[in-house]
């Protein structure tokens, strides 16, 4: 029983660990600040100093974030570690983690 209990207490610990509470990324000279909602379906973001959020939307791999700004749809996209940014449909810009 010692055992079981040491044993999740470390998951909880290392779990505790990895979370992040904000995530920061450079999108080719775009300044990207993330927090995630406890869920995941939403995201409150700075972008360039601007706050914009964001819905989950239907993805068939991966999870894609849209949301409007100034008519613009705007696209994140998160798979596995890599990030990229869709300032407009046609133009993807790569992210990395800060």
């Amino acid at each position: 029983m010692k055992q079981i209990f040491a044993l999740c207490l470390g998951a909880v610990a290392l779990l505790g660990c990895e979370k992040q509470d904000t995530i920061k990324l450079d999108c080719i000279g775009n300044d990207v600040e993330i927090n995630m909602s406890e869920n995941g379906d939403k995201l409150s973001t700075v972008i360039n100093g601007e706050n914009i959020n964001f819905d989950i939307a239907v993805s068939a791999s991966g999870a894609r974030y849209v949301a409007q700004n100034n008519g613009t749809e705007i696209t994140l996209w998160n798979k596995g570690e890599d990030w990229t940014l869709y300032l407009d449909a046609d133009t993807p810009i790569m992210c990395v983690v800060k």
